[in-house]
């Protein structure tokens, strides 16, 4: 009898978890946020953003202090450069007056945190800017993420924000003053 409940125990815990995969990926394909990724975005430390270098480098007012946080997978343009105050805008548009929620993946050597950032109403601050294409995907924070990539690609495809001008180049390639003109 102890066996039988251990093994029904064993079977409905598979079949919750099969049940909740299955949910997940069909929501992905959707392209709706899925339960596991939800789950995953209720992580995080939660404060106000407190000032703006650039649409992906900003402070945070963190429980642990101010922080610098940069997002992970982009950079954008800085705000004196080609398409660096259209970024800037569409980020704080984005976040608004609400704090933010940050989803820390790593620091980087001085201490910054890399990472997600997403919004009060749990929007990615790094995936509306790459949807945007305001910002490039910087494919060494993140050599396994093809979503990014591909967002970036359709961007550049259907010539979204900076790719509108003429062959923008990223900023680890070039000063602000040789941006590409319109």
């Amino acid at each position: 009898m102890k066996e039988r409940f251990m093994v029904f125990g064993i079977a409905f815990l598979f079949g919750c978890l099969g049940v909740m995969f299955f949910l997940h990926f069909r929501k992905a394909r959707t392209g709706e946020a899925s339960l596991i990724r939800r789950w995953v975005n209720a992580a995080g430390e939660t404060g106000p953003i407190s000032a703006w270098r650039e649409a992906d480098t900003f402070l945070v007012e963190l429980p642990e202090g101010k922080t610098l946080v940069r997002l992970n997978a982009l950079d954008t343009p800085d705000p004196q450069s080609l398409g660096g105050a259209e970024a800037l805008l569409l980020a704080k548009a984005l976040v608004g007056t609400e704090p933010v929620r940050v989803l820390e993946f790593r620091r980087n050597k001085v201490g910054d945190i890399v990472g997600e950032v997403y919004n009060s109403e749990n929007v990615s601050l790094n995936e509306e800017l790459m949807k945007a294409g305001l910002a490039w995907y910087y494919e060494p924070d993140a050599p396994n993420n093809p979503y990014y990539k591909e967002l970036n690609n359709s961007a550049i495809q259907e010539k979204r924000g900076l790719w509108e001008f003429d062959s923008p180049r990223p900023p680890w390639e070039t000063s602000p003053r040789d941006t590409a003109k319109k």
